[in-house]
């Protein structure tokens, strides 16, 4: 798996769009470790998944490679960051808890960042 931020030409397409959560919800699957259920699904992915899972295809190792910019880099992995310190606090907490809303609105600022350095959707939005 390659993430290459270095060539935004090519990556601001709708097909590498859904890649990129379906890359972003296996890293965070990964941070959690290989008995946590996602209870999320990418629309299209599902089927691709299931398919290698049913011929034994699947690898529980995660090689992956991202590349680009020191600060593109560094403004993704604060949002990945954020996204798993975000449901971490939803899930001890709940959603109306002090410490969700702060890890919240962390989440919603790397977030920011993320999207204004380089120019890509983030692809996990939470609208309440």
């Amino acid at each position: 798996m390659i993430i290459d931020f270095t060539k935004k030409e090519e990556i601001l397409t709708e097909g590498w769009l859904k890649m990129f959560g379906s890359w972003n919800k296996m890293l965070l699957k990964r941070m959690y470790g290989n008995d946590a259920k996602m209870m999320a699904t990418l629309p299209g992915f599902g089927d691709a998944i299931k398919l290698r899972e049913e011929d034994g295809e699947v690898d529980n190792s995660v090689k992956f490679v991202v590349r680009g910019e020191q600060r593109d880099l560094k403004t993704y992995a604060d949002a990945l960051f954020a996204e798993k310190k975000y449901l971490d606090m939803y899930l001890q907490y709940g959603e109306d808890h002090l410490q969700t809303r702060k890890a919240k609105e962390v989440l919603r600022q790397a977030v920011s960042k993320f999207e204004t350095q380089t120019n890509i959707t983030w692809p996990f939005t939470d609208e309440g």
